[in-house]
């Protein structure tokens, strides 16, 4: 009678052992996936190859019963999301929170679209530019739109085209400008070929250049360069360089503080009211009229007028500083010298500023810059903004931050337009106008 009653106890433990205990039941050649099963669940570990843009799928899953029973390929269908694709591509728009980018030849994502859009404002940031070579990684499907949109995961930038040859034509030299062979002395590494490498200027300019010759294994996009050339031309309708290597070094400048030239803001409430202003530069204010102590507090009239605790009055603050902002040159206006006045007229009016403080702004630049040959000009948006944060109590209706960074040159530059524009002045409006010369 002892021996029965261990009977069902012994039945107990071989069906818990049949139903949960996992038994291998192959290994695919998939990549090598492994599978263990049993009757109430399967164990797959997943080592599965993608196709030529996916890397491998590696994770350990659990499907329980009823999925246990379904086969290998019907349960990848449940992966698939998971999976991460990658691709090259070369960036030809970016901000602070998107990038246009289009894949290069080989990618499999071309027979999908030309471009794709991806959202880059959770991504590690990198010093990625237009023209820039980048390995995207993204996972899930291709969202059909135009540009086309994908998940992406993470990106970086490539070297991985240093094994091809670059045999398209880069500019006609029939056509071209013969340049002068000292352009190069401080350029960014954007695309490396096995026999040419491409590069922009630190300070970002609207043309590309192509610097023929091979680079060593040391050298990767992204490094900051200086070159000696030879036969060095210029396509002025492609916004295009080219030329021969000679020598190639480290360029061991760092771009030094920018200064923001006379930054003056102005104060326009509806009614008289009590107003606070604050700075965030990245950098050090050099200079402020009424002295900034840490921050400034005015009555302002409807007028413009600012009166301070003591009484004394003033038609705007000023300030002076260093910031650390990179501006953004690519896109802007090359203007002669002697038309710099007609085209500020033209450009302040757009961009908001009214008939007295634009004559403030033009009588204060005015005096620098009509005696060069050119002036490439670029009003700066972004780049200015997050570099001089502005904080205004009450708030205002209307903001109008005008800040123009400009350069000399010898020569026109053939820049695309820039487009200017400017809210509406309503309620309790805010003006602010500044520049930077670049030197």
């Amino acid at each position: 009678m002892k021996k029965k009653k261990w009977i069902p106890i012994v039945i107990i433990i071989v069906l818990v052992a049949i139903l949960f205990t996992p038994i291998p039941t192959g290994v695919y050649k998939d990549g090598g996936t492994r599978v263990y099963s049993a009757l109430t669940y399967k164990i797959v570990d997943w080592n599965r190859l993608g196709d030529i843009n996916s890397k491998i799928y590696d994770k350990t899953k659990v499907y329980f019963f009823p999925n246990n029973f379904k086969s290998l390929d019907s349960l990848w269908y449940y992966e698939e999301d998971e999976v991460e694709h990658s691709f090259l591509a070369t960036v030809i728009e970016i901000n602070n929170i998107s990038a246009l980018i289009q894949p290069i030849a080989e990618s499999t994502e071309l027979s999908s679209s030309d471009l794709f859009a991806i959202n880059t404002a959770d991504l590690e940031p990198i010093d990625a530019h237009v023209g820039s070579i980048v390995r995207v990684i993204y996972k899930g499907e291709i969202m059909e739109s135009y540009p086309a949109q994908i998940n992406a995961t993470s990106w970086s930038l490539s070297d991985e085209l240093r094994d091809m040859e670059y045999t398209e034509e880069w500019l006609d030299k029939n056509t071209a400008e013969k340049h002068s062979d000292d352009s190069f002395d401080n350029i960014v590494i954007t695309k490396i070929y096995s026999n040419c490498f491409f590069a922009r200027t630190v300070i970002p300019m609207p043309y590309e250049i192509k610097i023929n010759g091979t680079l060593s294994e040391e050298w990767c996009v992204g490094d900051q360069v200086s070159c000696t050339c030879e036969n060095t031309y210029y396509d002025s309708t492609n916004n295009r360089m080219e030329a021969d290597m000679l020598t190639i070094d480290v360029s061991d400048l760092q771009p030094g503080p920018v200064v923001c030239y006379k930054p003056v803001i102005y104060l326009y409430p509806k009614k008289e009211t009590d107003v606070s202003v604050k700075l965030d530069i990245d950098g050090k204010l050099t200079c402020t009229y009424p002295s900034y102590k840490n921050g400034w507090s005015v009555t302002a009239s409807s007028d413009g007028t600012l009166t301070d605790n003591n009484g004394q009055t003033y038609n705007y603050l000023y300030w002076e500083g260093e910031t650390n902002a990179q501006y953004d040159f690519s896109r802007g206006f090359c203007i002669k010298g002697e038309d710099t006045a007609k085209f500020l007229e033209d450009a302040l009016q757009k961009l908001g500023l009214n008939r007295k403080e634009a004559n403030e702004f033009i009588v204060y630049w005015l005096p620098i810059m009509e005696q060069n040959p050119y002036n490439v000009i670029s009003f700066q948006t972004d780049r200015y903004t997050d570099s001089a944060r502005l904080e205004v109590n009450p708030t205002p209706d209307t903001l109008i931050r005008v800040f123009m960074a400009w350069q000399k040159s010898d020569s026109y530059v053939k820049i695309p337009e820039q487009t200017l524009s400017a809210p509406e002045r309503n309620g309790f409006t805010v003006v602010e106008w500044g520049g930077s010369e670049i030197k």
